[in-house]
């Protein structure tokens, strides 16, 4: 999914949200996409690549608060699918380890994640055919990843802006202290 048409020392962010995070993921590997609730961090990821084959998708029963997911998984699992009908919902991330194909994987959100959970998604970023994107609604959850994270888009109403590798390392270091 190499972006040839960005130059990736410069990427150009705008006030299209798909059209950021396709322009960044063509460029990153491992990217973070994060934001405020309402941004629309799962459908503009998953608009990104909706003209993309073999994209996976990995669900969370819960949000970055721990709540459930509005109205049931289920429920959330179909909007994911009416969003792109052949992303591949995937509810054992260790179905994908024996894959050799490129793909691109929908990591949707951290919190609430177990321990081998977590062990799964640093093993999953280290693949070099799977391109992540880890979708968070607040980034501190993300210690003990954040390390192997290229590139860390945040989404906001009118736009985005591209976060400095060290300060997303640092947020979580000092706001992703275990309690």
């Amino acid at each position: 999914m190499e972006n040839k048409e960005v130059d990736c020392a410069h990427i150009p962010l705008t006030g299209d949200s798909a059209g950021n995070i396709r322009n960044v993921v063509g460029c990153y590997k491992n990217v973070l996409v994060c934001g405020v609730k309402g941004v629309g961090k799962i459908t503009n990821t998953v608009q990104a690549v909706r003209d993309k084959t073999n994209v996976c998708y990995v669900g969370n029963p819960v949000d970055y608060e721990g709540k459930s997911r509005p109205g049931s998984y289920e429920k959330y699992l179909s909007y994911i699918l009416s969003l792109k009908s052949d992303i591949r919902i995937v509810r054992s991330m260790d179905a994908l380890f024996p894959v050799r194909d490129e793909l691109i994987l929908i990591v949707d959100e951290i919190y609430g994640r177990s321990e081998a959970e977590r062990e799964q998604i640093s093993r999953l970023l280290d693949m070099p055919n799977i391109r992540i994107i880890q979708i968070v609604g607040c980034m501190k959850y993300m210690i003990g990843l954040i390390e192997k994270i290229d590139a860390i888009l945040e989404l906001h109403l009118d736009g985005a802006f591209m976060i400095d590798r060290e300060f997303g390392k640092a947020i979580c270091d000092i706001l992703g202290k275990k309690n």
